[in-house]
């Protein structure tokens, strides 16, 4: 419910400022898909030797994965899809759930909004299975040097009934990025906790401060999760509203619509970021 009540402002946002959208120049922007297999399958493509043929494919992905785009007027865009995860399982009532994030890192020397993405689930041929487009981000900027995500969560984590996956299954983001014009204000998070949920979830708490003088009427804040390699685990996240100034604002949530196969002991280092929802037209 909280992440519609984010999705509902950004729309009515979108609404209200269209118009000076469309009578304003903005930069170009970077438009990208890019294919992942299921986690478990790509584990399985690497086991054995390798052909020739096989190590031509990965080194052509690879070059299709770093991306420079000229501005006008602005320093140049340079990324690089990082990293990929993608999940599918079943859950304890029958359903197919599934869960992915794309890393996305600033190789460049200007600040990249994260714009928008959107998640299609194709089958091996390519052909559409379904399309999520409610999908988060963290953080809003990324600062050169500094990565970024793109995941699902809470309200496009389920595969639709009647959607068959007897010819394969594979998570093609469509990322869209923009040099930034601007930079949320990021808030100070303390006293986090992670424990155990209830339903096979892992549970974190903790308190976000609003450290200016004005009122925070609303706030997201992203959960990241690491292994020991510092390579991510899962995503989740959750929001905070009527943080007066200078006062804290506490949060509890899961991973309960998030990934499934996280455990508690493969975690070894959390972030938490808390920042303004921001937009950029």
């Amino acid at each position: 419910m909280k992440k519609l009540v984010k999705w509902f402002g950004v729309v009515l946002c979108l609404f209200v400022f269209t118009a000076m959208a469309l009578g304003s120049g903005s930069p170009s922007s970077s438009r990208e898909s890019v294919t992942v297999e299921a986690d478990d399958k790509k584990s399985d493509q690497g086991s054995g030797s390798e052909d020739k043929e096989d190590k031509e494919d990965k080194e052509d992905n690879s070059n299709q994965e770093s991306n420079t785009d000229s501005v006008a007027g602005s320093d140049d865009i340079s990324y690089e899809i990082s990293d990929t995860s993608f999940q599918y399982y079943e859950n304890s009532i029958g359903r197919t759930e599934f869960y992915g994030y794309v890393e996305i890192s600033n190789t460049g020397n200007t600040d990249i909004f994260m714009d928008d993405c959107t998640f299609d689930i194709e089958d091996d041929d390519g052909h559409l299975l379904q399309s999520e487009s409610m999908i988060s981000h963290c953080p809003e900027v990324i600062s050169p040097g500094e990565k970024g995500y793109f995941y699902n969560s809470v309200g496009s984590t389920q595969i639709d009934e009647g959607v068959s996956l007897d010819n394969g299954i594979k998570l093609v983001p469509q990322i869209k990025l923009s040099p930034a014009t601007g930079k949320p204000h990021s808030y100070p998070v303390s006293d986090i906790g992670i424990t155990n949920g209830n339903l096979n979830d892992i549970k974190v708490t903790g308190r976000v401060e609003n450290d200016t003088d004005k009122n925070l009427s609303y706030i997201y804040i992203n959960i990241i999760f690491y292994d020991s390699n510092g390579k991510v685990l899962a995503l989740t996240g959750t929001s905070l509203t009527d943080i007066a100034a200078g006062n804290k604002g506490s949060f509890d949530t899961s991973t309960m619509f998030g990934n499934d196969n996280l455990k508690l002991e493969d975690i070894a280092d959390t972030k938490v970021i808390a920042e303004d929802t921001y937009f950029q037209f």
